[in-house]
Formats: structure tokens, C-alpha cells, sequence
């Protein structure tokens, strides 16, 4: 499929408020200091050109012919009804798809930027996003993810107008956890990125964290809670069952062992357990975590304790925001009594959202768009580039005028929210796309 944005134009600066990375095995490999290398690499490792995945002592491998390679098959050349349709046996499947070159190149994302008509970006991780909740040793996540953060500083010193890395903290340990967000602070960094999920037996809303959001207050940088896909088996009945149904463990079952830890993983595990041909991994998995994670802050009164913290819910879609708000208080209301009785103050679920956070959408979201009165100040856009759902900033201003979004909202969604958010000054570097583009590869094999 040719690219077809040719001739396409605007004249206001559009900011992704969260695209990605695909991280190279260089991230433990080289940045990893060689001393703490081989410990941290028996308890995190990710190597996407050689399938190798490292969790917990456990090692896993992937099939170049039958992984989809999801998190970075997208650009601006092909469909995504196309995606679906070419299996990675298919021999012409690198030529007709591919993996983007973006996630690892920092100058193919500029291109692509340009392309797509995308100003300035937010990058987020992808595999540690995923893998580095479910290590159990502390100092291993926190070697780990202090190497991840100085790779993407790296990466984003391609253009520090326009790329912007989020951080990761180890949440393992709280202390570490303040080290490490300091350190990022000190670099330049504007988030760090947080998965509601429970890691070691800990949620990010228990007592215990909360210097570490006090900090996030001090230090002014922005929590990210971003969701993501859960793999894992949540009980060992459930996990003989899917071993029995298909025969081995699923390839992306990085624990090993059986433990519930998200909310999301409880479609995959069932799907699985019936030997669904569909992955159940994607379709509910980021919508549970962040449905859960809100509710659990707005019910609490979580948000009132860190008035300064600003919060943005990530992958997540954002449709469902208002029944959300709706239900924290209704029952807020109708369990008033309890709080009264216990000299408890909760705010209202309506305002302190506003006050405080903001919601990813993606173009595809018609009733965000057709209910733009509500998200207007709090909707931030996200292309998710290079993941295979992607859509890009082109797509999203026709979606955005089919819709009769105003154009000052159009203006807030696509930038203006997530600087806000971000504390970045916006930009404009994109006002008309290239005639030509040719998207830039990575083999699934070495050379």
C-alpha cells in the first residue's frame, strides 16, 4: 500500500502524548554497567532480534513465524486491516510489513514524525512495561530500569525539541523508587511511567508509596499510569488447564508460575483455558487495569492526598471516563454515612479528576469524539506508534472534523492538554506532509 498523506497540511502544533519504543537488547547488553550485567540479565532480559525473553531466572523464546510482533509492525504505509491478514509465515511478510524502524532509530521516528504529521512525542517503553512489575528481585528492577532510562535519554537526544523520553521507577522498593525518579528529574526527564497492577504484592495506592508520589509532587514531574497487556496464568488450577488445552505454555506466559496480579489477565486466562484461536490478551486488559486503578483513587479519596500530582491514564481508551466518574459518586453518596462515622473526607470524583488528570484517547473513539464537551479538557491523543493499532495525526483531524469537534478543542486534544500535562512548551515543526516516504525496516532475522 502506497503512502498517501501527500499534499496534507495544517498550521497548529500536534503533540502524541504517547507513542513508543521496542527496546533493543543493547539496553542490557551495553547500558547495563559490565559489573552488575550479568546478575540483573538473570532477572530482566529482553532480546526482540533473537526472541529471547529472561524473567525471574526463567528463559523463554519466541517464533519468528508465528509472534506477530505487534508492539512494532505499523507504519504509515500499510493498513491495518492489512495486519491482520498476512501471517508472519507468509515469506514476503517482512516486505509487505515489517518491523518499524522507529523503535529503535530515533532519526527513522523524526522521519516518521513528518510523515505522520506529529510535531512532538512522548515515548514510552513497551516490553519493560510489561516484564519489570513481575521481577522479584529489587535491586535487578532497579539496575534494569536505571539502564532503560539512560537508553531512552539517549534515544531522545536525537531532537530534544521534539522527543521526549518517559522514565521508568522500580517499584519493588519505594526507596529505590525516589532514587531513581530523582535521577531522571535531574536529566530533564517530564514523566515516568507507573503500571497499576500489584508488584511484589504491592499497589501503587497503598500507604507505603506515598513519599514516592510526594516526590513525584517535588520533583514536578507528571505520574503516567499506563496499562498493558497481561500475561500470566492467575491460578494454578487455570494454568494446568491452559498447559492441557494447547499443549505447552503460551509464548507469552512470561511468569512462570501461577500469580494474580492485574486485573486484566482474567480474559486472556480464560480464553486460553478454552482454546480460543484468539488472543484475549489486548481487548480488555488495558481497559480493566485503568478502570480499576481510577476507582480505586476516586473512592479513596487517593487524589486528595497528592493535590500537586498531576496524573495522566495511559493505553487505556477513555470511553468508559464518564460511567466511571458516575458510579465513584454515586456510591460515595450512598455510603456517606461511613465516611461520616469514621471522620473520613473524600472529594468529589468529578473534580478531582479535572483537577488533576487527564485520559488518553486514540482516533478510533467515536463516543470521545461525539461527547468532546466532556474530555475537552482532560482528553490527551495518543497514536501508540509503532503498535499495530496505530493512527496516526492525519487520520485523527479527519476523524476529529467528521466528528464537528470544534477546532479549539481539536487544538487542546491534539497538544495543547498534554503539554499542559507534561510541562513542555509546544511547537510546531510539522505544517505539511512529504510527498515521498519509504518506511525503515528491521529483518526479524540477524544478518
Amino acid at each position: 500500500m502506497p503512502y498517501k498523506n501527500q499534499g496534507r497540511k495544517k498550521d497548529f502544533p500536534v503533540f502524541d502524548c504517547d507513542s513508543h519504543v521496542f527496546e533493543p537488547a543493547a539496553v542490557w547488553d551495553e547500558y547495563i554497567p559490565r559489573g552488575q550485567r550479568e546478575f540483573a540479565k538473570t532477572h530482566l532480559y529482553s532480546d526482540n532480534d533473537r526472541g529471547i525473553r529472561v524473567l525471574n531466572g526463567q528463559t523463554m523464546f519466541l517464533n519468528p513465524l508465528t509472534f506477530t510482533y505487534p508492539a512494532e509492525v505499523w507504519n504509515p504505509t500499510i493498513d491495518k486491516d492489512l495486519i491482520g491478514l498476512i501471517s508472519p509465515a507468509d515469506p514476503d511478510w517482512d516486505e509487505k510489513l515489517g518491523r518499524n524502524a522507529i523503535q529503535r532509530d530515533p532519526h527513522a521516528r523524526l522521519r516518521e514524525m513528518d510523515a505522520t504529521g506529529i510535531d512532538q512525542v512522548m515515548v514510552f517503553p513497551s516490553a519493560p512495561m510489561i516484564m519489570a512489575c513481575l521481577v522479584k528481585n529489587p535491586e535487578a528492577a532497579a539496575i534494569s530500569v536505571r539502564a532503560y532510562n539512560d537508553w531512552a535519554n539517549d534515544y531522545a537526544a536525537a531532537d530534544r525539541r521534539r522527543l521526549f523520553p518517559c522514565g521508568m521507577i522500580p517499584m519493588q522498593d519505594v526507596d529505590l523508587a525516589i532514587k531513581e525518579l530523582r535521577r531522571i528529574a535531574k536529566m530533564g526527564f517530564k514523566a515516568a511511567a507507573v503500571r497499576p497492577v500489584i508488584c511484589n504484592d504491592k499497589y501503587p495506592t497503598y500507604p507505603e508509596f506515598d513519599p514516592l508520589w510526594r516526590e513525584f509532587e517535588v520533583q514536578g514531574i507528571a505520574l503516567g499510569m499506563h496499562t498493558f497487556i497481561a500475561p500470566g496464568a492467575m491460578s494454578v488450577p487455570i494454568a494446568k488447564r491452559i498447559q492441557e488445552v494447547n499443549g505447552a505454555q503460551e509464548i507469552l506466559t512470561y511468569e512462570p508460575e501461577a500469580y494474580a496480579y492485574s486485573p486484566g489477565q482474567f480474559v486472556p486466562n480464560i480464553m486460553s483455558a478454552m482454546g480460543s484461536t484468539v488472543s484475549g490478551l489486548e481487548p480488555l486488559s488495558f481497559i480493566a487495569e485503568a478502570t480499576s486503578w481510577l476507582t480505586i483513587v476516586l473512592m479513596s479519596g487517593w487524589l486528595d492526598k497528592f493535590p500537586n500530582l498531576r496524573v495522566a491514564i495511559l493505553e487505556s481508551n477513555a470511553g468508559w471516563l464518564p460511567l466511571v466518574l458516575e458510579k465513584a459518586e454515586g456510591f460515595l453518596k450512598l455510603n456517606r454515612f461511613y465516611m461520616e462515622n469514621a471522620g473520613v473526607k473524600i472529594g468529589d470524583p468529578e473534580e478531582a479528576f479535572a483537577r488533576q488528570c487527564f485520559i488518553s484517547f486514540e482516533a478510533d473513539e467515536d463516543p470521545v469524539l461525539r461527547m468532546w464537551d466532556i474530555y475537552e479538557d482532560v482528553g490527551i491523543w495518543a497514536s501508540d506508534m509503532p503498535h499495530h493499532d496505530t493512527m496516526d495525526a492525519w487520520e485523527t483531524i479527519d476523524r476529529l472534523e467528521h466528528h464537528k469537534v470544534p477546532r479549539h478543542v481539536q487544538e487542546k486534544f491534539l497538544g495543547q492538554n498534554a503539554c499542559r500535562l507534561y510541562g513542555i512548551e509546544q511547537q510546531l515543526f510539522v505544517t505539511e506532509a512529504p510527498e515521498e516516504y519509504v518506511p525503515q525496516k528491521i529483518s526479524r532475522y540477524l544478518d
